[in-house]
């Protein structure tokens, strides 16, 4: 086991409720963070409160994940790693889903992913160390998602290709880890979105934060790949 004092995470989706308990998770061990979203605006106090810096970046934009790569590595001194929390979700069933459909689900899930992992990986390859994780979601644990397929299928296309990364780091003391989230995750999205459901019988996002910071904090020697998180029984 690794320590995290002191090391640099960049934190994609930075705004979002899951990427909060990640923050919260990885300040507590210690870590420092550079908190990374589209909007600048939804990250600036949470940059406060975890003694963070937010950095404004699409990276559906190749350009945007090279820029904030360099921003965070000349501002913050080194970067150890990336969680990748960007993502979209939508109910579609196929005969229903528009073209359109497709590419915000593989944009968000997929093509932000790999411009955010292309771009830091240099840097982690220079050291032979670090950390990369992403989350998927149960139908890609499963292989289906009736109603969701386009969702369920850039989930599936994010575990596979942090499979693959994972596989092509050997060698390495460079981690990846893949978080699948089997069922709902109590957020303040999903409280809004679905009032009639009890949250208790949903995924707390704070055990996603603790089990990517032990992930992170795993030797060459016990690597932890694929965490399945469930929900109470």
């Amino acid at each position: 086991m690794s320590t995290l004092e002191g090391k640099v995470y960049i934190l994609t989706g930075a705004g979002g409720g899951i990427a909060q308990a990640i923050a919260q998770a990885f300040t507590r061990a210690g870590a420092r963070l550079a908190l990374v979203d589209a909007y600048e605006g939804s990250i600036q106090q949470r940059a406060q409160e975890f003694g963070a810096r937010a950095y404004q970046a699409n990276l559906t934009h190749y350009p945007d994940a090279e820029a904030v790569v360099r921003q965070v590595k000349a501002q913050m001194g080194r970067i150890d790693g990336l969680i990748h929390c960007v993502g979209g979700f939508a109910y579609a069933p196929i005969k229903e889903a528009e073209p359109s459909l497709y590419d915000r689900m593989f944009d968000l899930n997929m093509r932000s992913l790999f411009y955010a992992s292309r771009a830091v990986l240099p840097e982690l390859l220079s050291q032979k160390d670090g950390f990369i994780a992403g989350i998927a979601a149960a139908a890609a644990w499963s292989g289906a998602g009736p109603g969701i397929a386009l969702y369920a299928a850039a989930k599936a296309a994010l575990a596979t290709y942090l499979r693959s990364l994972d596989a092509e780091l050997g060698g390495t003391a460079i981690r990846v880890a893949v978080i699948y989230p089997m069922g709902a995750v109590d957020t303040p999205a999903n409280r809004q979105g679905m009032p009639e459901a009890d949250p208790m019988s949903w995924v707390d996002p704070l055990e996603i934060g603790e089990s990517l910071v032990f992930a992170a904090s795993r030797s060459p020697r016990g690597r932890l790949l694929e965490l399945p998180i469930f929900p109470p029984r």
